[in-house]
């Protein structure tokens, strides 16, 4: 589902302003907020299902972006289920970020091949360590290493095609490097800024000998104000993976780039470009809705990522706000695409 930003406490402040500041965000380790509760979802590749979790949000200093601990399991109308727990840790004093990920995971659902749906069974356990550094207010490095192990099988009455057949048991190490610039109001639920991100990544398999393969993956997101108490978002995505970067970890359309609108198993390739744009409004405290649009493709190379045309979605959602203390939202959003189908997202937070 879909939370790494940049901005530094604020250092010259009236002793009355600041003050004000530091109540109103709460700020400290001991005066953070939990969102415990089963959580509905829904999802085009694993269908319908809850998500039991919890967090614990806390800002560590003022003017820090928002940490959290937190920890939640799974379980879908097809079978499909996991768990994972982590931290997202916000230094503001030090300009430190450090996230930590473990997870595992057995998912059912179908992945399209050749244009064909193949049902298979997936399994997986990784773990995801990054480390993050602030240069100034808007500019961060940073270092991540990771480690995957996948099994694959053919679903219920499906056989493996060919094209699949190396992916089927995998153990993958990565490393990666990355950049953002942000100028983002709030990481939760940004108003106003911009984001930009690039991440280039090395990923090695460990049992498949001769086999690595390098990704890069760059976003820019721009948010304004518009209208009362609204926002207009937009984003834009590129990605290009080496031929031998296993499905999983190529360039998915309506996955890397978390567009709504087409099954995250449909279109993936080794190269990708999509754009999306959002108005998010508000009805007062709790309530919100979204109206969005969005076109993109995939193909082998991005020179030629459009030669065979676009596809779009286009839809409209409602949002519950979770928590008094930080803007975090529960999601619900319905898309329809050019291709005459209707997906429902449920989920937590905001797309980008």
């Amino acid at each position: 589902m879909p939370m790494l930003s940049n901005a530094q406490p604020v250092a010259l402040e009236e002793p009355a302003e600041a003050a004000n500041k530091t109540q109103a965000e709460k700020i400290g380790f001991s005066r953070g907020s939990f969102i415990l509760a089963p959580i509905p979802f829904q999802n085009p590749v694993l269908g319908s299902g809850v998500a039991i979790g919890g967090a614990y949000l806390f800002k560590d200093t003022l003017g820090a972006d928002t940490s959290a601990l937190g920890l939640a399991y799974f379980r879908t109308e097809n079978g499909s289920e996991g768990y994972g727990l982590g931290f997202d840790l916000n230094f503001g004093l030090t300009g430190w970020q450090s996230t930590l990920l473990l997870g595992d995971m057995t998912l059912d659902y179908d992945l399209f091949v050749g244009g064909t749906p193949v049902r298979v069974r997936q399994s997986g356990t990784g773990a995801k360590l990054k480390f993050a550094r602030d240069l100034s207010e808007t500019l961060s490095l940073g270092a991540g290493i990771s480690y995957l192990r996948s099994d694959l099988a053919a679903g219920r009455g499906a056989i493996l095609p060919p094209s699949l057949q190396p992916d089927t048991d995998l153990e993958l190490a990565k490393i990666s490097a990355s950049t953002s610039y942000d100028t983002r109001d709030n990481t939760d639920y940004p108003t106003d800024g911009r984001l930009a991100t690039a991440q280039l990544s090395y990923g090695h398999l460990l049992n498949a000998r001769g086999r690595d393969y390098w990704k890069t993956v760059g976003s820019f997101a721009e948010y304004r104000p518009l209208f009362d108490l609204g926002v207009l978002a937009w984003t834009a995505t590129g990605c290009a993976a080496t031929d031998d970067a296993p499905f999983f970890d190529a360039c998915s359309f309506g996955g890397t780039d978390s567009f709504r609108g087409y099954g995250a198993t449909e279109f993936i390739d080794t190269a990708l470009l999509s754009t999306q744009i959002e108005y998010r409004g508000r009805l007062g405290g709790r309530f919100g809705y979204v109206v969005f649009a969005g076109a993109g493709a995939t193909g082998d190379r991005l020179s030629s990522v459009l030669d065979d045309g676009l596809r779009g979605a286009v839809g409209l959602g409602a949002r519950i706000r979770l928590s008094k203390s930080f803007p975090v939202d529960y999601a619900i959003d319905l898309s329809r695409n050019s291709d005459g189908e209707s997906l429902v997202y449920v989920y937590v937070g905001q797309r980008f």
